[in-house]
């Protein structure tokens, strides 16, 4: 693999981060707002199960965290994880900190006096990443908390296993991730058959959720490899996100009561996490200029959609709960407050912590990178 490869920069991901952001914010707009008027035919009812949003996250974070760490593992071992959790660190935990301070301090007065017991497991749970395991602490300041959960004890995996990772072929690590998302969202069904709240809890955990992550796994791996030159290979995840997107939604909808049937709940997510591997698959195999070129303001928003994520419930709280917009109106208005906040936390906090943590670690490599590994991973 040369180096220009090793580099190389994947700007399309921008717009799908950008849709699973959006798509996420639209869809509590409807829930929050119970807009019984939302449409229920044509490409819009997409928001109605917007909360897909959320699994494209994980697919995207499948890829892009798997692909990081293997650039960095291979360029140098010994200082892997240094660099690996500075960066990781420096980009999840600064803003999630900080909404959960907004969070706090915005609470309700009945929210604000709960004993100091109930505050010492939130605050406990939640910066140790581990509040989306229990349901007294999922969801229970700045409901998308719980996503974070998940991705930080997805980025310890990484970090443990990127030996294994990056010897075992792509295909063993994505049959792993399902057999054992499949055996875990089994035992799930079987404790809490029937009881939507407990399963949703339960198969959103990592290893219900591995064959997602698992899919952007593969293909980080198959990148690496140098195995992108399928035939037509634009044409080909093209055709395979038709196929495997139809097929996927199309299931989902004649069993929308998902959590009523046991099957769906083991198994759909693997058939949608292949429509996600697609999907990826054809943006960074479309040319990278659609993103920073021709969509920049799509680009942009992707650039900023972790803001947007941790932000977008404020916004509901305020324009529907406080305020009580309804149906479009209420949609103008989260959008608005949303992106305004997500804007300013990019550019005045997130974007210079990053780079101060860049900094960082180029000074931290120069000290320890061997004379002899000088130039070899540049270009």
């Amino acid at each position: 693999m040369n180096a220009a490869a090793l580099t190389e920069k994947f700007d399309n991901i921008n717009l799908l981060r950008a849709f699973a952001a959006l798509a996420v914010v639209v869809y509590h707009v409807i829930e929050h707002g119970h807009w019984t008027q939302f449409p229920v035919a044509g490409p819009l009812v997409t928001f109605r199960i917007g909360w897909i949003g959320v699994d494209l996250f994980f697919a995207i974070s499948g890829f892009v965290i798997a692909y990081s760490a293997l650039l960095l593992y291979r360029k140098a071992p010994g200082t892997f994880q240094r660099e690996y959790w500075l960066r990781r660190v420096s980009r999840i935990v600064p803003l999630y900190v900080l909404t959960m301070a907004a969070w706090i301090a915005l609470g309700s007065p009945e929210f604000l006096a709960r004993s100091a017991s109930w505050w010492a497991l939130q605050l406990a749970s939640h910066l140790l990443f581990i509040h989306n395991w229990s349901a007294a602490t999922h969801g229970a300041i700045d409901g998308v908390n719980w996503t974070l959960g998940v991705e930080m004890q997805f980025y310890l995996l990484v970090a443990v296993l990127i030996r294994w990772i990056d010897r075992a072929p792509g295909w063993r690590i994505w049959l792993w991730c399902i057999a054992i998302a499949w055996a875990w969202r089994a035992g799930a069904v079987i404790l809490h058959a029937g009881e939507a709240g407990p399963l949703f809890m339960w198969t959103t955990q990592l290893p219900g959720a591995l064959d997602e992550f698992g899919a952007g796994i593969f293909l980080a791996k198959w990148v690496l490899e140098g195995r992108v030159r399928i035939p037509a290979p634009r044409l080909s995840w093209a055709i395979g996100t038709a196929v495997f997107g139809y097929t996927a939604v199309s299931i989902y909808w004649q069993r929308a009561d998902y959590w009523i049937f046991p099957a769906m709940v083991v198994f759909w997510r693997t058939a949608f996490a292949a429509f996600l591997l697609c999907l990826l698959g054809l943006a960074i195999s479309l040319p990278q200029s659609i993103a920073y070129k021709w969509l920049r303001p799509v680009d942009h928003l992707g650039e900023v959609s972790y803001g947007i994520y941790l932000w977008h419930l404020f916004a509901v709280q305020y324009v529907i709960h406080v305020a009580g917009y309804r149906h479009v109106e209420s949609l103008v208005g989260v959008v608005a407050l949303t992106l305004l906040a997500a804007s300013l936390s990019w550019r005045y906090f997130e974007k210079p912590l990053m780079r101060a943590a860049r900094a960082s670690e180029r000074r931290t490599s120069i000290v320890l990178q061997p004379a002899s590994m000088e130039g070899k991973w540049s270009g």
